[in-house]
């Protein structure tokens, strides 16, 4: 499908008409232009380059993107969020003891803000966001935040700059 016409499909929300009703586990009650709807999940299209971007699915159905859901009213934003943060629970890397080959995928061994991690992934996994934030990506499908990599210590920006 060409461009333009992706574009013209999907529906962008206003802000200013979207109010996030109460927030559950990995959903939320939502109310769009006056109409209310219930068991809505808010999803951020990967890569997750523009975190602030939300999509909201009911169902199978998309009821419409934000471009930037931290223009919603600050209770609706505060909701969302809580359920953001469980979706995409993201550990923080603190340090990188190591990083090894092993059996066709690298082996990282990581402290993060949740304790000590060992995870493997596979070739080049590391995607840089437009704040400077890194991701890796795990061989699961789990990601590990850098929130900044420059207050690394100096071995753990050597293991990051080999696996870039």
């Amino acid at each position: 499908m060409h461009a333009d016409n992706i574009l013209r499909e999907l529906k962008m929300l206003d802000p200013r008409h979207v109010r996030v009703l109460e927030a559950r586990l990995d959903e939320v009650d939502v109310e769009i232009e006056g109409r209310v709807y219930c068991g809505v999940r808010p999803r951020r299209p990967f890569p997750y380059s523009y975190p602030e971007i939300v999509i909201f699915y009911r169902d199978e159905e998309e009821l419409g993107m934000l471009r930037d859901y931290r223009k919603l009213d600050p209770r609706s934003r505060e909701l969302l969020e809580r359920v953001l943060r469980i979706i995409y629970f993201m550990p923080r890397v603190k340090k990188i003891l190591g990083v090894r080959s092993a059996k066709g995928k690298y082996e990282w061994r990581v402290v993060t803000d949740k304790g000590p991690v060992t995870f493997y992934t596979w070739s080049r996994c590391i995607r840089l966001l437009r704040d400077g934030r890194l991701l890796i990506r795990d061989a699961d499908g789990r990601v590990y935040m850098v929130e900044d990599p420059e207050k690394l210590d100096s071995k753990s920006r050597l293991y990051l700059s080999m696996m870039m």
